[in-house]
């Protein structure tokens, strides 16, 4: 029987391998981070948010430069956690981001 925490660690890992702009490449550090996030009881709403955050500032506001290489490790989105505990966007917003990520060609 899987337990709480492995559902929640392998949920984090689906969403981050899902989100754009993203390498995919899951390491053990990132396995390690979101069990720490498990253990801060961080929910996962709040992870998905910050994923499609850092992915909305990557991929939007970068418009006029060269693409920015692949984020290869979910600590990069540890900022944008904290971020949105700190500070919740509305579920308005994020439905906003999410299909502005999708006109812009990013699957989600």
């Amino acid at each position: 029987m899987i337990d709480t925490s492995t559902r929640y660690v392998d949920e984090v890992i689906r969403l981050y391998r899902a989100t754009p702009s993203v390498l995919g490449h899951v390491r053990r550090a990132d396995r390690l981070l979101a069990r720490r996030l498990f253990e801060q009881q961080v929910p996962i709403h709040v992870i998905r948010d910050a994923l499609v955050l850092g992915a909305a500032r990557r991929i939007l506001h970068n418009g006029f430069s060269s693409p920015m290489p692949a984020v290869r490790s979910l600590h990069y989105f540890l900022p944008l956690v904290r971020e949105v505990l700190d500070r919740p966007p509305g579920h308005r917003e994020i439905d906003q981001l999410v299909s502005r990520l999708r006109l812009r060609g990013a699957h989600w």
